[in-house]
């Protein structure tokens, strides 16, 4: 199947890109018929990467560009070849003592067998690889041959759609709070199929990566709003106006926040921080808050969705969504990417002692 360049990234070439020498700062704006406001300008500190040659923001600004024009320009089985051969690596250096992957497989376990799950290390560190391999050839996929060919891989209960739909329409909108799941991103392809559905996405802090992403979600055929970087007066504005239209408005919600004005939630046995503008919006609104997780076998996925809360009470909604994402990591660890995440790999080390 030909591969080809979508109307919002074609637009994109004629858009202005402009850089400041002065704050190091580069900038392009992005014209994407993805895009909730149809254009987006992203901004690039060029000084922010030059310290942390060795960073995983310096390596992903790397490999993603690399693996994206492979993917446009090879045969499919030689553009997967380089990530198949680092997760092929991954899975032999389970044997390798210090190895944080594996660490963090055994701190999760220890925690669910606390809860009555009797899970394996081996077998949850196994698992996550073949969740990852799962999502790249997903990826791949949808590149080559559209959105409609990994439909039959994500499964949304009748009950789960006509639940989301009916809440939206009472209530004017309706907020899926998301966990970093391996499978989140290409759930929203079939969510977009069974209700309206607004994604919001805290775009990549690269340009190149940043219109990589516009051109996945426009191949996914969702609706974006980009946050990184915009004026959350207005951002703040813009999900106001989304959530009186009916709308299901879907954001990732488990990175841990030490800033001040971040709400503590008790996960994992410890008082963790987590960001409030969803749980802000969601309370000052009335809008009900349905907490989500996807749940990867390989190439299949289930997406599981909890209870619905409405509350005026921002630390309410935050601990009703942080509590049944909880649950869920328990029950399915392997389902679970910031397993790979150095921070809530602490939290987890913490709590299983």
């Amino acid at each position: 199947m030909r591969s080809f360049m979508p109307q919002g990234l074609q637009a994109e070439k004629h858009a202005m890109s402009t850089s400041n020498p002065e704050t190091n700062n580069r900038s392009l704006t992005i014209h994407s018929e993805s895009l909730y406001s149809g254009e987006f300008t992203v901004t690039e500190d060029t000084a922010s990467h030059s310290g942390k040659r060795f960073s995983g923001t310096r390596l992903k600004a790397i490999t993603v560009p690399i693996l994206y024009k492979l993917v446009k320009h090879v045969p499919v089985p030689i553009a997967a070849l380089p990530m198949k051969l680092l997760l092929l690596l991954l899975r032999v250096f389970y044997a390798w003592p210090n190895n944080s992957f594996r660490h963090a497989c055994e701190y999760i376990c220890k925690l669910a067998a606390t809860q009555g799950y009797n899970h394996n290390p081996q077998q949850v560190y196994h698992q996550l690889i073949d969740n990852a391999n799962g999502t790249l050839d997903s990826y791949f996929r949808l590149y080559r041959h559209g959105a409609d060919t990994i439909l039959d891989r994500i499964h949304i209960s009748t009950n789960d759609a006509d639940r989301i739909n009916r809440l939206a329409s009472e209530h004017g909108g309706v907020i899926i709070a998301v966990s970093h799941n391996f499978a989140a991103l290409f759930s929203g392809v079939k969510m977009s199929r069974e209700f309206p559905l607004l994604i919001v996405s805290r775009n990549p802090s690269t340009i190149e990566r940043t219109k990589i992403a516009v051109d996945v979600y426009e191949r996914m055929g969702v609706s974006i709003l980009m946050v990184r970087g915009g004026n959350p007066f207005e951002l703040s504005r813009t999900l106001f106006s989304i959530l009186k239209s009916g709308k299901a408005v879907a954001a990732t919600v488990d990175s841990i926040d030490h800033s001040e004005g971040a709400a503590k939630a008790l996960v994992f046995g410890q008082h963790i921080g987590f960001p409030t503008w969803a749980a802000k919006i969601a309370a000052k609104k009335r809008i009900p808050v349905v907490p989500s997780y996807f749940r990867s076998s390989g190439k299949q996925v289930t997406a599981v969705y909890g209870e619905e809360l409405i509350s005026n009470s921002t630390e309410e909604i935050v601990q009703h969504y942080v509590r049944f994402f909880e649950q869920n990591i328990l029950e399915d660890p392997a389902s679970w990417a910031y397993l790979g995440d150095k921070r809530w790999r602490r939290v987890l080390k913490e709590a299983s002692k």
